[in-house]
């Protein structure tokens, strides 16, 4: 072949080249996926102050127009009488910080009517919030550790058990298991005909369908995933332990919209009051509850 053939098809395969990569560039971007029209971002309204102690759950009563808030008070899954239930004005401003004692290591609250449920290690203690007096004890057999509440309209109080991978039910004065065998159950959320639950071990958020007593995943690599509230849209907020909220679309793609975890700031048991768009954060270590604003 002479110089001047070798020259042009050199010229010609160059102009291949460039031209495909112009046009892959060019599909890229035109692939490039748009920004979810439901992404959501999180403004800081107040944050209380440290009167509280280790502090896991904050859970929203809007019949008293009270912050209810459980204190462990030491070690986390220790069984030592240090444990305390607060109260917050929706303000933010501290109205009882010890107005129920001598619990363990009180975690996820509830609400039926005018009783307040806790999980308190190995049992579900049932309080009248009238009185500020615990009424009763439901001892749970064979629990390793109690964790998250959530309530339905029928009064059915479900509870999860993260240490031995767990989700049981109060329902007419009596306690019963209804799933086992989970990884690490730690949130709960009550809809109608499923629960929502976290794992921590498979870094998921699942379902529990009560027609057929089936569950799916509906989104994964969910670090330490903790609690769970629905936004209203068909999405839900979702809390990690070490200082992370996640909004779960319908469809199960997760968004980082919350990160304290630079600042060794946790997110533990939120809360969300869907008519205010107010996020309740308890940050435990730094025994405070953070609110803040959810908005697009």
């Amino acid at each position: 072949m002479n110089k001047s053939k070798t020259n042009l098809l050199i010229i010609t395969l160059f102009s291949i080249i460039t031209f495909n990569f112009i046009a892959c560039k060019e599909s890229k971007k035109e692939e490039a996926p748009v920004e979810s029209t439901s992404m959501y971002k999180l403004t800081k309204l107040w944050e209380s102050d440290t009167v509280f102690t280790t502090v896991e759950a904050a859970l929203y009563d809007a019949t008293t127009d009270i912050i209810y808030v459980s204190n462990i008070e030491g070690d986390p899954w220790g069984h030592d009488g240090k444990g305390s239930i607060g109260r917050l004005k929706p303000d933010g401003t501290t109205f009882d910080a010890k107005w129920i004692t001598g619990l363990n290591a009180p975690k996820g609250l509830g609400i039926v009517g005018n009783k307040l449920y806790v999980t308190d290690n190995f049992a579900l203690v049932e309080i009248d919030i009238p009185t500020g007096k615990i009424i009763k004890r439901y001892e749970v057999k064979d629990c390793g550790g109690l964790n998250d509440v959530t309530t339905s309209p029928e009064g059915i109080v479900y509870f999860t058990d993260s240490q031995q991978g767990a989700i049981h039910k109060l329902e007419n004065g009596n306690v019963s298991m209804i799933i086992d065998s989970l990884k690490g159950s730690n949130g709960i959320f009550y809809e109608k005909d499923r629960l929502l639950f976290a794992t921590w071990g498979d870094e998921s958020l699942n379902e529990y369908r009560f027609a057929d007593q089936k569950t799916n995943i509906l989104a994964d690599t969910l670090t330490q995933p903790d609690g769970i509230e629905a936004v209203g849209d068909g999405g839900y907020l979702v809390s990690a332990w070490k200082g992370l909220i996640n909004y779960v679309a319908p469809d199960g793609k997760t968004t980082l919209i919350l990160d304290t975890a630079k600042d060794t700031i946790s997110s533990a048991d939120i809360d969300y009051i869907q008519d205010k768009k107010i996020l309740l954060v308890p940050t435990f270590f730094r025994n405070t509850i953070a609110a803040y604003r959810l908005e697009k």
